[in-house]
């Protein structure tokens, strides 16, 4: 049960704090699938709308498949390889923030907007990650946790 709460809880602790935001927000029921790619908050708060059901399942699948094994490794290592780890996570959303703000980049905005929207999209992991890691912290059980076995025979 608590391998099953690993995979599902994290992603939906997480896209729920953002739907919340996103839901209760001022544009929400103004918001047009035609203004996804603009590179504005407005742009991806219409792209998190519309694709809410495929994002939510491929983050539960990449739970499954990727976070919760390396989680499994990387919780019982020393502070400097979780330190290391955490790195790594961050140039990782790093770099998917560099290739989605690429792609989505018009040119004629100049770079400091491809560069307001690097930062943005960074952020926006990085938060859901803080979150997600979060959860799978609580739901982990250190070694020394575990209850003890009296094995006295009386």
């Amino acid at each position: 049960m608590r391998n099953l709460l690993k995979v599902l809880l994290p992603p939906l602790i997480g896209f729920a704090a953002y739907f919340i935001a996103i839901r209760y927000s001022s544009v929400y029921f103004t918001l047009r699938i035609d203004e996804m790619g603009e590179g504005t908050i407005t742009a991806f708060m219409a792209y998190y709308r519309y694709f809410l059901p495929l994002l939510f399942t491929v983050a539960v699948l990449t739970q499954l498949l990727i976070v919760v094994p390396v989680w499994d490794r990387v919780f019982l290592k020393s502070k400097t390889g979780k330190f290391i780890s955490l790195l790594i996570l961050c140039f990782i959303c790093l770099l998917f923030a560099i290739g989605i703000s690429y792609a989505i980049w018009d040119k004629q905005s100049g770079i400091w907007h491809l560069i307001k929207v690097c930062l943005f999209m960074t952020s926006v992991q990085l938060v859901y990650w803080a979150v997600n890691l979060y959860v799978l912290y609580l739901l982990t059980k250190k070694p020394g946790q575990l209850p003890e076995v009296s094995h006295t025979v009386e």
